[in-house]
């Protein structure tokens, strides 16, 4: 299995990765408001639910 490959990436996969990057930057970068600290278990589960999609699309064997 190869890690690097090149692969042609579709809308919702492009989609999918930067709305989990910018969940994932909320947390990182807005750690200690309190909006952040009350809801973070919420924003990681969509940041991993996000993030799943494209993951599993650059993974599978396609072609």
């Amino acid at each position: 299995m190869k890690l690097i490959k090149t692969k042609r990436w579709s809308p919702l996969d492009i989609t999918c990765l930067k709305w989990s990057s910018v969940l994932f930057g909320m947390i990182i970068g807005a750690y200690f408001s309190d909006f952040t600290k009350q809801y973070v278990a919420v924003i990681i589960c969509l940041l991993v639910l996000l993030a799943l999609k494209p993951l599993i699309s650059y993974f599978r064997d396609s072609e």
